[in-house]
């Protein structure tokens, strides 16, 4: 038998509650830190390939776009850490309970905003 119940498609409409936005968070930081790997391989490749290569890529590191660039590896990176850890402490079986799993969850998320402020002040 088919129920016919209404099918609610606005995904605007939707209100998730802060794991669900944590969780969502970590697995975009960590697609970010994939792309990331590659970026900082190609400039680590290119300073150690030869005196002009480097003096390139510290010509890249003085600009702006690649200041930004940093700023969001560091900070997907500080991201991922700090809600790995978090899984870490659920799969020992702390903070899974729906209250204590969205208040660590805004904790993470507070902290990764504070860390990032300090490492956007350091790079600029």
């Amino acid at each position: 038998m088919k129920k016919q119940r209404p099918v609610n498609l606005d995904l605007t409409t939707i209100k998730m509650h802060p794991a669900a936005n944590a969780s969502i968070l970590h697995r975009i930081s960590g697609v970010i830190m994939v792309f990331a790997i590659g970026i900082l391989l190609f400039t680590l490749s290119t300073s150690l390939s030869s005196a002009a290569g480097f003096a390139q890529i510290q010509g890249y590191l003085d600009g702006l776009f690649f200041s930004f660039i940093i700023f969001g590896c560091l900070s997907a990176l500080t991201y991922h850490l700090l809600a790995g850890v978090r899984h870490l402490f659920m799969d020992m079986g702390y903070f899974e309970e729906l209250a204590s799993g969205n208040a660590t969850a805004k904790l993470i998320m507070i902290m990764w905003l504070a860390v990032s402020a300090v490492i956007g002040v350091w790079l600029w």
